[in-house]
Parts: structure tokens; sequence; C-alpha cells
């Protein structure tokens, strides 16, 4: 009985993500530079067994960008991820942003081919960058996001990790101490 209770825990405690300071700026500001394209990269850190800890974001500068999707040059994004590996740090996932089209807001939500692209056992955020008239401070959302503004920009980060079994994902708690608690308006504060 204990042991059964332990198995459910674990399948509904949320993992969580840390993003770092320098992964966090890495990834708002490269999807503020291409905003109205989709901008892609990785993530590179430590897996636990409860949490993946992201150390950088390494955005793919040569991404093949439009409005709804993105995708690596194969052959470029090769060389960066021969050389990671020399690193102390692991690949765990990857990065990239959906941007509002037109009155359609930006959702932070996997799309069907986001979904087909993930594997099990890496984590993957969505950026959703949209126009914004106001200024939010960056908080923690319910479902485990954050958000905020940064000058004209309001983003929604989520996480997400790929359950093989059923073919489906699920949210992961980001946890990201440099984000929230930024002044929408400043980037100094």
């Amino acid at each position: 009985m204990a042991e059964r209770r332990k198995i459910k825990e674990k399948e509904t405690k949320r993992k969580k993500v840390i993003v770092k300071e320098r992964a966090f700026w890495s990834m708002v500001l490269s999807a503020i530079e291409v905003y109205r394209l989709e901008t892609l990269g990785l993530l590179l850190g430590l897996k636990g067994e409860e949490t993946f800890i992201i150390e950088y974001a390494i955005p793919f500068q040569t991404a093949h960008k439009a409005k709804t999707w993105v995708s690596p040059n194969e052959r470029r994004a090769s060389r960066v991820k021969k050389i990671v590996h020399l690193l102390p740090v692991d690949v765990i996932g990857d990065y990239h942003s959906h941007t509002e089209i037109g009155d359609s807001k930006a959702l932070p939500h996997p799309s069907g081919d986001d979904i087909a692209d993930m594997e099990e056992g890496r984590v993957y955020i969505i950026l959703a960058v949209n126009e914004s008239h106001k200024t939010v401070g960056w908080h923690n959302n319910t479902d485990g996001s954050i958000s905020g503004t940064l000058g004209d920009y309001h983003i929604r980060i989520t996480a997400h990790e790929y359950i093989k079994q059923g073919r489906h994902y699920k949210n992961v708690e980001i946890i990201c101490p440099a984000a929230v608690g930024l002044k929408g308006c400043s980037l100094r504060g």
C-alpha cells in the first residue's frame, strides 16, 4: 500500500525547472530580437530526478524562422551539438517562442508539431511574446509558468516535459529568481 502511494505521488508530483539568470536573459532577448518570427535554442544544464537546472540558453542564430514555425539549420546546429558534449553541462532540452499574429495572441502551449519533436527526459520551454500597452510585474502563475512585461512586450514562459507513455506532455514548474520581481518598465528596476 505504501509502495503504491509513493508511485502515485511520484506520478502526480510536478517536476521543477530552475532557470538561471543568464539563461533567462538569453531566451527572453532572443525572442524579442526576432519578434514576429519564432526563435529557437538549446538548453544546457543539469538534470536530476525531479529537477532540471538550466544554466545556459544558446540561440540558434542561423535557424530558419517564420511566424508560426522555426527549424534549425541542421548542418550548423550539429556543429554546436558536437562541441557542447565537451562542456561540463548537458543538453537538457530546447526553447522556442510563439508570437502574436494579427489579433491572435501568442499562447505558450505546445503545438502538434512541437509535441512531435519532443523526447522523453528533456525539458521544453515556450515563450509566448505579445505586445503590451501596460506594465505587469514578473510573477509566478498557478499553472507553474512565469510572466511579466519587458518594454513593450508581455512574455509568458512555460516549461513542459514529454511523457512517452500516452504520447502527451505535462507542465513543469518554473523557478526563476532573476525574473520574479523585475519591473516591467525598466531592466534596472
